[in-house]
């Protein structure tokens, strides 16, 4: 019940700071000159350091939380309690969460850690070429691409909660909402010509990820309690 009241809390917060970007977007419209390079290599420097951040991330997960002294402690007890069970790529080692993982030589990493890195390097790379080429790309498209990254971000959402999940889908899907932060950082940059909507809405990608790992989560602990085995290891 805790942890359904927390996740309705982080969807809240995400729709909220969509909405916030959405009236940003369509009403704080710049008719000024368009960013110059210095403001765009400033953005797009953040937003690589907090693709490296997320690559991370996916590597040692939650390593942000365990450096918090307090946070630690009860982390570290909880996993203490629950040692029932091996695991691998993030996941028990069950039938239940095979779809969860992939195996690549003979290795098992987690399919959504594995989407959400790939979706990392890609956008890394896509931000470089936008540098260049941004100033050949006509602001008209900026409102679509805006809405279109946030529909992608919702259809990643409803992914999560899926009992039925095809595990190359699932990479998929993973990739392209770090693709879909992407576009909305350099849509709201953009038609705001201001680098600090640029800045807000990277801080603000943080919350929609952590906001997909507490969904993860959530459905990991629905797998856990309607299966009849007695491991439980959420």
């Amino acid at each position: 019940m805790k942890q359904r009241s927390l996740v309705v809390q982080y969807i809240l917060f995400s729709i909220f700071a969509a909405m916030l970007l959405l009236i940003v977007a369509f009403f704080g419209i710049s008719n000024e000159t368009r960013l110059g390079i210095t403001d765009k290599l400033f953005v797009s420097v953040f937003f690589i350091i907090s693709c490296l951040i997320g690559i991370s991330l996916t590597i040692y997960p939650g390593w942000i939380r365990r450096s918090l002294k307090s946070q630690f402690h009860n982390t570290t007890n909880k996993n203490i309690q629950k040692t029932a069970r091996k695991r691998e790529g993030h996941h028990p080692n069950c039938d239940q969460f095979k779809s969860h993982t992939i195996k690549i030589k003979n290795k098992i990493y987690c399919a959504g850690c594995l989407g959400i890195a790939i979706g990392c390097i890609i956008s890394i790379g896509l931000m470089i070429i936008y540098i260049p080429i941004s100033y050949n790309i006509s602001s008209d498209i900026f409102p679509y691409l805006i809405i279109l990254g946030f529909i992608i971000i919702g259809l990643v959402f409803i992914e999560i909660m899926l009992n039925k999940r095809n595990t190359y889908y699932h990479i998929i899907s993973n990739s392209i909402l770090v693709v879909s932060f992407l576009i909305i950082i350099i849509s709201i940059t953009e038609l705001t010509g201001n680098k600090i909507y640029g800045i807000i809405s990277i801080i603000l990608s943080f919350l929609w990820l952590d906001t997909r790992i507490q969904l993860s989560n959530w459905h990991h602990s629905i797998i856990c309690n309607n299966c009849n085995k007695s491991c439980k290891m959420y």
